[in-house]
């Protein structure tokens, strides 16, 4: 179960209606932070955390037919209707289900560089068409999660029978990391940043045996990715877990003791606890 049993009839649905773009797409956000337990390499851990209803996929600028049906026409059959919100540049948007009793969503995410405007620090570009009916919000920094994906298997989710022999890819989790750091200062609300200290001490506890395997995958970062990026992400990582009272850590407690310290199966959590789990993982990032 990735959350509950209404939000996880949605997610199959999804899954089911963009089926024939799985190779193209990758789940990223709270729904992979969420994936990842099922990844094999993953560390048993409690019950995933999603701060939101949203699931968001990462598409390319371009996302082409390859002799298969629109991906618009796709969701339309699946009863998936495209709502707008917001207005002008500051518009998003996302595909919601005809039901109004399932109350998510789920938004397709595209990179921002190389779009018009996107040199401009100051704007915001509207949402973008990828394939002809499908729109997507650009977003910073969001090549980083195409780098070497990886793949999880729907048959390991037992609640998801329906969905065996599908198999969905979310970022690396270094790749993870890294966006969630650069993404930090894109004027993004405080509930939206501590969120994402979670997701970062998450990971740090779900893969605490794979730590090689997540170097290796930014070592490869370190190749691909323009230098000030990366240095970028050096300094604001050690600036946000710098000491036990600094913000990662505090605000990934925030975060567990509003939402998960009472659940069964989820262990006492202190800000030592955090910010040790997580420096352990960010000097196999070096």
């Amino acid at each position: 179960m990735l959350l509950d049993k209404e939000f996880d009839r949605f997610f199959q649905k999804g899954i089911q209606s963009l089926s024939p773009y799985l190779g193209d797409l990758i789940c990223i956000g709270g729904c992979a932070n969420a994936l990842y337990r099922f990844h094999e390499l993953a560390s048993p851990a409690a019950p995933a955390y999603l701060g939101t209803k949203d699931i968001d996929w990462a598409v390319p600028q371009k996302l082409p037919l390859q002799d298969r049906k629109p991906l618009s026409s796709l969701m339309a059959e699946a009863g998936f209707t495209e709502t707008c919100f917001g207005s002008g540049n500051k518009a998003v948007i996302k595909y919601c289900p005809t039901n109004p009793a399932l109350s998510a969503d789920l938004e397709f995410l595209c990179p921002w560089s190389g779009l018009p405007g996107s040199r401009n620090k100051d704007s915001q570009p509207a949402s973008h068409e990828v394939q002809a009916g499908l729109m997507a919000q650009p977003l910073r920094y969001l090549e980083i999660l195409f780098q070497k994906p990886w793949f999880v298997d729907l048959v390991k989710v037992p609640q998801f029978k329906a969905l065996r022999g599908k198999r969905i890819q979310v970022p690396n989790p270094a790749a993870y990391v890294v966006q969630k750091v650069l993404i930090r200062d894109q004027r993004r609300g405080l509930p939206s940043l501590a969120k994402d200290c979670y997701y970062m001490y998450e990971i740090s506890v779900l893969f605490h045996e794979a730590l090689d395997a997540m170097a290796k995958e930014y070592l490869n970062l370190k190749s691909e990715l323009p230098q000030a990026w990366i240095k970028r992400f050096r300094t604001k990582a050690n600036q946000l877990f710098q000491g036990e009272h600094a913000e990662g850590p505090a605000s990934a407690l925030r975060v567990y003791e509003e939402t998960l310290a009472g659940l069964q199966g989820s262990n006492k959590l202190n800000v030592n606890m955090i910010f040790r789990a997580v420096n352990k993982m960010l000097e196999m990032m070096q």
